[in-house]
């Protein structure tokens, strides 16, 4: 189906399917008469193409089953067709085991911003286009707002941390319009295209823009800016010599808060199937559930986050009131809520983020060191095992990679054209060569000339063999 359109659209120059090329890519396309509209079908097929879970499907006025949940192997077209042209019909745009719920999150499949209230598109993108963002996959009209879709190649659940940062990213850069920023979680529902918002009787409209899929990495490097890459030190002496000086250079540390409370959440949660029959000890429940909120406040928004405290009390902490669970729930809902607003809490003369972010210590007193984290635990944990027993992890993987390193055929690899020997013998030969010519009375220019390099080049080669550095073996003067 085609819409007239007589907007300018902004797009990318980069071929269909494909990422974009770098921060620039975009440019104003010539006046089109028509865009790709999006079908109800075509809405959910862009989003869960080759599903790996179950996608919830929520129908916001029905009288009788309001949710209907697909999973992989259902009629996807049975089951969508009588929602065409239904009142307040709403989607989740990722995939999840059950149901929708954080700790069930089985597959990322897009980033996406809600923008209330402006129906303004072509400016939104251009917004996008001057904080030098990548342009949106497709966008939903939804009556009274625009939904823009970044789709991704599936991803799985451990990804969270890295796509919850490309969310906030996305959401404070088009706030200007009217994002959403209560709306970024990942088990968010939104309208789907083809049916009617009930505030106003308008039609959801879905259109394509660029197609592009993402995969993470390249979406995460036009988002967040290039990841940093680390290079590796050849002159041995040069770097032992920068070694004895103190390093005074800011060194950015791996992760983020948000990958930290990822691991912090899956370990409260091996934790928690450790204690399935019974459930958490008495006298931890109250500490446990607090912890357990928490690290769900990094990932749900304040309108979620209740919902998934209540389901995580019934199903870890059943002993506790609801009375009792909004108790220690309280203060978690209002930080998640001042952050969702965008304030910030002063502690110690400097401006963080209102949610609670414990250190790992911390964390183990307050569960009671083994008392709760039994031996039997430590294998399965990342953040909340012993200290000791996270450093010996660690001597033993530098232990593993340091014999790997010495063990690897990186020729074999295909990364290197010759071993290291064999590189180092033929740097010696070129380095005695450019020595003997030199001595011959020959200027650096004639020595260049003779192995096929430049004056500059030649030069070092000289005082490279002159210095000594970078040799294998002993070199005539």
């Amino acid at each position: 189906m085609k819409r007239s359109s007589r907007a300018f659209i902004l797009c990318r120059a980069s071929p269909k399917g494909q990422p974009p090329k770098p921060n620039g890519g975009w440019m104003i396309a010539q006046r089109i008469e028509t865009i790709d509209s999006l079908e109800l079908h075509n809405h959910y097929d862009r989003l869960h193409n080759s599903p790996h879970g179950a996608v919830v499907v929520w129908e916001r006025l029905a009288l009788g089953r309001r949710w209907t949940k697909i999973e992989p192997h259902h009629p996807v077209a049975a089951l969508l067709g009588p929602y065409a042209g239904k009142q307040d019909v709403f989607v989740t745009v990722n995939e999840f085991r059950h149901w929708r719920l954080i700790r069930n999150l089985n597959s990322l499949r897009a980033c996406y911003v809600d923008i209330d209230g402006c129906t303004d598109w072509e400016i939104a993108l251009e917004l996008l286009r001057e904080a030098k963002m990548p342009p949106p996959s497709f966008m939903v009209l939804s009556g009274r707002g625009i939904h823009f879709y970044w789709i991704l190649d599936p991803l799985p659940a451990k990804t969270l941390p890295t796509w919850q940062r490309i969310q906030d990213t996305l959401v404070h850069t088009l706030a200007p319009m009217g994002a959403d920023y209560r709306a970024k979680d990942c088990t968010r529902l939104l309208r789907l295209a083809g049916t009617i918002n009930s505030k106003n009787n308008a039609e959801v409209i879905g259109r394509t823009l660029t197609g592009t899929s993402w995969d993470l990495h390249s979406l995460a490097d036009e988002v967040l800016g290039q990841r940093i890459q680390t290079a590796t030190v050849f002159d041995l002496k040069a770097h032992a010599a920068r070694r004895r000086k103190p390093n005074t250079q800011h060194t950015p540390t791996k992760g983020s808060i948000y990958a930290w409370w990822h691991i912090v959440y899956k370990d409260l949660c091996a934790i928690a199937e450790h204690y399935w029959l019974g459930g958490i000890p008495e006298g931890r429940r109250d500490t446990f559930l607090f912890l357990m909120a928490n690290s769900l406040s990094w990932f749900a928004c304040p309108n979620a986050l209740q919902t998934e405290i209540v389901k995580t009390a019934k199903t870890f902490t059943p002993s506790l009131t609801m009375r009792e669970v909004e108790t220690y729930a309280k203060p978690i809902l209002k930080r998640a809520k001042d952050a969702a607003e965008g304030k910030k809490y002063t502690w110690q003369g400097r401006e963080v983020d209102p949610r609670y972010a414990f250190r790992a210590e911390t964390l183990r007193d307050w569960l009671g060191g083994q008392e709760l984290i039994t031996p039997e635990l430590w294998p399965e944990l990342r953040a909340l095992a012993p200290k000791e027993v996270i450093h010996e992890r660690r001597q033993e993987r530098d232990k593993a990679r340091e014999e790997t390193r010495k063990t690897r055929d990186r020729v074999a690899e295909g990364r290197y054209k010759r071993k290291r020997e064999e590189f180092l013998n033929v740097a010696d030969k070129r380095r005695n060569e450019a020595l003997r010519l030199r001595a011959e009375g020959l200027s650096w220019n004639e020595v260049g000339e003779r192995m096929g390099i430049s004056e500059g080049a030649a030069r070092k080669l000289g005082n490279r063999a002159t210095n000594g550095v970078g040799l294998s073996c002993p070199t005539t003067k």
